[in-house]
């Protein structure tokens, strides 16, 4: 992964598209090593879809993902 950028856009969506991917672990699936998490903004609801198979997605509103950029601000520093 150290090759890769951990952050990337969509290479099929447009420059200015509302996608991106980040390159993660996943501890229940830790056989593959690696795990896509795909971010959306879909009508400002962020959408939070790891392996992009739809099999368990996250969706915050606005005060979800206001607290979890809170919370990631307060651990990362």
């Amino acid at each position: 992964m150290a090759d890769q950028p951990l952050v990337r856009r969509d290479e099929n969506s447009a420059p200015t598209s509302q996608r991106r991917v980040i390159m993660t672990t996943c501890q229940a699936h830790g056989a593959a090593g690696f795990t896509n998490l795909l971010m959306t903004k879909e009508n400002g609801v962020i959408v939070l879809n790891p392996h992009l198979a739809n099999c368990c997605v996250l969706r915050l509103d606005e005060q979800a993902a206001t607290m979890l950029h809170g919370i990631l601000g307060e651990w990362l520093g």
